[in-house]
């Protein structure tokens, strides 16, 4: 087909138009004119074999309505499903660019950290007994060897607290034994006290206090300062504690001198707790008031010795002390 012989959508439209018009359709009252045993030849004429058409030459009829009216049709179905697909693509764009983005709920996500609120430690309480400037009974470690005999118990027993149990110190003929005191590190010591004589039963339950001599004076020195004056204790043979108040002096050890001790007293005294406090440092320990001190007495004894120390009592051979507590508090 030449540019020439080209047909314009136009004249297509038009032509298809007028062949909607024939005139042997127009006139409906013409319908029972129609020859119908010639139709029904035509239709046999279908069977006769048709001459092959020349596609190429110039007999095929390009104004033919129905040729051109296919053509159309192929077109127009052709637009319609590509503006389907056009379609499509478009809302399949639209709807998977959308910019919003969602918002955080208010919850939060579960694996997201959450912030807890962690209480906070109490502050740890201080005991009165550890302030500073408080007295209390002070850990010590106490040594006798070398100056107590073979027989002796651990001069350590005098810091515990068994009833059972008591400091043995075998005399060896007299007194004048020394125990060495080590607090292991330096305190402000105000006082120390010492129980006399076993003053209980042993485990078997068979009272000690006859069994023993009573230590009646004690010699407190200080060797870490040889300038504090060393301090005397007469305890008065009692049944009990005796405390023997100290001029507050920072030291670490402590050396104990048994001067004199007795036969236990048939009739022990007990401890006073009734005099006026006059110690110093020992309100915290004692209350207002704390054992009486008495002066050293000036008996007719030598300063190391003892009555009855010729042994002529089995009592003779050892003396006893319960308990001894070292009194002070942390140095400032």
């Amino acid at each position: 087909m030449t540019t020439s012989q080209a047909v314009s959508d136009e004249d297509w439209g038009r032509e298809l138009q007028e062949y909607g018009q024939d005139d042997h359709y127009d006139d409906r009252d013409d319908v029972g004119d129609v020859d119908v045993s010639a139709l029904m030849a035509d239709d046999d004429d279908d069977d006769a074999p048709t001459e092959p058409v020349d596609l190429d030459g110039d007999s095929w009829d390009e104004s033919s309505p129905k040729e051109r009216f296919d053509h159309k049709l192929l077109w127009g179905f052709g637009g319609l499903v590509a503006a389907g697909v056009v379609a499509a693509l478009a809302g399949s764009v639209l709807m998977y660019s959308h910019d919003d983005k969602p918002r955080p709920g208010s919850g939060g996500s579960l694996s997201e950290p959450q912030a807890v609120a962690v209480a906070k430690p109490s502050p740890t309480t201080t005991s009165s007994a550890d302030s500073a400037g408080v007295d209390r009974s002070l850990p010590y470690t106490a040594d006798a060897k070398g100056s107590c005999a073979e027989g002796s118990t651990p001069a350590q027993t005098m810091s515990g607290t068994d009833p059972h149990n008591a400091f043995v110190c075998v005399r060896g003929g007299g007194d004048g034994q020394t125990i060495d005191i080590d607090l292991g590190r330096t305190y402000m010591v105000t006082a120390i006290s010492v129980t006399p004589g076993w003053v209980g039963q042993d485990a078997s339950g068979v009272a000690q206090w006859s069994q023993h001599r009573v230590v009646r004076l004690v010699q407190y020195s200080f060797p870490d300062n040889p300038a504090i004056t060393p301090v005397t204790q007469d305890t008065k043979d009692v049944h009990g504690e005796a405390v023997q108040p100290i001029k507050h002096v920072l030291v670490s050890r402590i050396r104990m001198l048994i001067r004199w001790t007795e036969r236990p007293p048939a009739d022990p005294a007990a401890p006073s707790t009734t005099a006026p406090h006059s110690g110093g440092g020992l309100t915290s320990v004692f209350g207002e008031s704390a054992p009486s001190v008495a002066p050293i007495p000036v008996p007719n004894v030598s300063p190391l010795g003892g009555q009855g120390s010729d042994g002529s009592d089995p009592v003779d051979a050892t003396f006893a002390i319960s308990t001894l507590k070292i009194l002070g508090h942390e140095a400032v």
